[in-house]
């Protein structure tokens, strides 16, 4: 089952960030708990107002402290103290997904950040005609196992438009590692969840809205 949303998904998956702001650290003196969020657009996508987006933040929050990755921080700091975060944007894993070691080299620092929780929400902007020619899931595991290190809980969630070429592997890979999964593709079956009405270019529309973003949120904290 497949949702067509990924295949309308007009946002380039380029120039989201400059590369110097691939990695964003908020750290704080006092932190109890380090986490590293590592994504895509819906994850942090900067100001492009060519196409309608005028924020820093996760596509498309009506505000930085709107987007999955701050109310997960809220709702851990709710409940541990305060939270050093880590964003790493690596959409340019996603369209080079073959290229391990070369694209993941960029992100040394989020790795190094040593997180004690690691969350990978990513893959929606997965090369589709790469992946008539590479299996997909090595590359995934490569991905997260860069990222994972040993001492940290590990969590995997579906994609936001479930496309089963992506989400099966990714699932499979959780399976096969014993990582935390998180399915959320339920979310992105609801016009509800998504910002249909609030920007005039489609693909910006159809990212998660703020209750979208909650939902992400409320999955990950219910996981964690």
């Amino acid at each position: 089952m497949n949702n067509n949303d990924i295949l309308e998904n007009t946002v380039s998956a380029r120039g989201q960030l400059r590369d110097s702001e691939f990695v964003k650290f908020t750290l704080k003196d006092d932190a109890k708990v380090k986490v590293l969020f590592v994504g895509n657009s819906i994850t942090r996508h900067g100001i492009k107002e060519e196409i309608g987006w005028t924020r820093d933040c996760g596509m498309a929050a009506s505000a930085l402290q709107n987007d999955y990755v701050h109310l997960t921080v809220a709702g851990l700091e709710k409940k541990y103290g305060a939270v050093s975060y880590c964003i790493a944007q690596a959409v340019a894993w996603e369209y080079a997904y073959n290229r391990d070691e070369e694209v993941l080299a960029q992100f040394s620092a989020a790795r190094d950040f040593d997180a004690d929780i690691v969350i990978l929400r990513i893959g929606e902007n997965s090369d589709r005609e790469l992946l008539e020619k590479e299996v997909y899931q090595p590359h995934f595991e490569t991905m997260a196992n860069f990222f994972f290190t040993p001492r940290a809980k590990k969590i995997v969630t579906s994609l936001f438009w479930r496309y089963d070429p992506i989400d099966v592997p990714i699932y499979q890979a959780a399976q096969k590692y014993g990582w935390i999964y998180v399915p959320i593709w339920e979310l992105g079956e609801k016009a509800e969840n998504k910002a249909l009405d609030e920007f005039w270019h489609d693909g910006v529309a159809k990212h998660p809205n703020d209750n979208g973003m909650r939902g992400i949120a409320d999955a990950l904290l219910a996981a964690i």
